[in-house]
């Protein structure tokens, strides 16, 4: 009965440790943000909104609302979030799905990125996406060789690790 309380109490210490690691850190790390000034709108109609475009060294976030003015039902769409570095140099593209987009209807979107330096965002909506995000890694390596090397050098680190 005594190591069972033990357990509990462990499990307790590390459940609340963990807790307040995360909050610390969250708290420690909203200050490296920097808001980006410099976004572009593509679109008039429908209307993007954008509240708040921050950014990391490493990574960043995009939020704001979409609202449908077109007074008409727009089946489905993607918001398409293109990001720059601060030399106008193209590093990628995040897209957000917009289904049901009803008239005068208004959609709010968080966006998150992990691009590095970036300088310019530019915000439009497209009918469909042109570029996967699914295995973005092996997708940009382009030899061959490498596309192969990867997953035998993965089982051969756990291999080694795993006794």
């Amino acid at each position: 009965m005594t190591t069972l309380k033990k357990f509990w109490i462990y499990f307790l210490i590390f459940i609340a440790s963990f807790i307040i690691i995360s909050i610390l850190t969250n708290l420690a790390m909203r200050e490296n943000f920097k808001d980006i000034t410099n976004y572009e709108v593509k679109l008039q109609s429908p209307e993007i909104v954008v509240t708040e475009c921050k950014a990391t060294y490493s990574h960043g976030y995009i939020k704001g609302s979409i609202t449908n003015n077109t007074d008409k039902h727009l089946p489905l769409k993607y918001l398409q979030v293109d990001l720059y570095d601060k030399d106008g140099i193209y590093l990628g593209t995040k897209y957000k799905e917009l289904k049901y987009f009803n008239v005068n209807e208004t959609i709010n979107f968080d966006i998150s990125y992990s691009y590095s330096n970036i300088g310019k965002v530019v915000l439009d909506i497209t009918d469909e996406m042109t570029k996967t995000e699914k295995n973005k890694f092996l997708n940009s390596i382009e030899d061959d060789k490498l596309r192969v090397a990867l997953p035998i050098a993965g089982l051969l680190v756990f291999y080694t690790i795993l006794p």
